[in-house]
């Protein structure tokens, strides 16, 4: 995308990035249970540009490893979602954030079906960043640009890899015009004979690391869009293929 969003290498791009996100994040405060994760997306200074910090996960996780990921895990019982995600960055990496902006407004649903919240905030510069990683955990971090986020989106075609019964349970979390069982079913039938379908996909600075997909990509798209629209940054759309 060929945007024009100088504004982000502003003197006072920190305030103004602020200024568009919090009148559109929410605060989650329901208590969550153990079913449920949350990240902490943390914006941060580098030689004066703002970028978003990056975690690669270690090769050894049980799940999503070796993949680029938020700070962030299972909340504990009880948690709200910016406990869990403050706390999970702490573990993950020694750094608490220095502003707390808000939640995006809907939680991502993960392959295994847990609603995964996302935090919004700022953790200051990242050169004076105290930075004390887990070694179980994570690999290393890196940070992009916001701007070159911006510009750097493409998409990619996945092969659809989910059974009825996956279907069934992610009907009742979707957005849908259908109400009765009649047609809830008649939903789980047209979602499921998808064969294919696109997803953002945002390339890593490092050529070694995975690009950064999934989840991560999810959030990040729709943080963007949140933030650039008005500059005509426009959303990924899921767009299927069906048998």
């Amino acid at each position: 995308m060929n945007l024009n969003v100088s504004w982000i290498r502003s003197r006072n791009a920190l305030s103004l990035l602020r200024e568009r996100l919090t009148p559109k994040l929410v605060e989650h405060k329901q208590k969550l249970s153990r079913s449920s994760s949350a990240v902490f997306v943390p914006f941060c200074h580098r030689e004066d540009q703002l970028n978003l910090l990056f975690t690669k996960r270690t090769e050894t996780l049980n799940s999503h490893s070796g993949q680029i990921s938020y700070p962030g895990g299972r909340c504990e019982e009880g948690e709200t979602a910016r406990e869990t995600s403050i706390r999970e960055m702490e573990e993950e990496i020694g750094v608490s954030p220095s502003q707390v902006w808000g939640n995006l407004s809907r939680p991502v649903v993960s392959l295994k079906l847990q609603n995964v919240y996302a935090c919004v905030g700022y953790v200051g510069h990242f050169e004076d960043l105290k930075m004390k990683l887990s070694p179980n955990e994570v690999s290393h971090v890196f940070t992009v640009p916001v701007e070159d986020l911006v510009h750097s989106r493409f998409e990619k075609t996945y092969q659809n890899q989910r059974s009825r019964r996956q279907w069934e349970m992610l009907a009742d979390r979707v957005d849908s015009e259908f109400d009765d069982q009649q047609d809830r079913a008649e939903n789980i039938r047209r979602i499921s004979q998808i064969t294919e379908y696109t997803m953002p996909v945002f390339p890593s600075p490092i050529d070694t690391d995975p690009d950064i997909w999934g989840m991560t990509a999810v959030m990040t798209d729709r943080l963007l869009y949140t933030a650039f629209r008005i500059n005509g940054y426009k959303k990924h759309t899921f767009t299927p293929s069906v048998s």
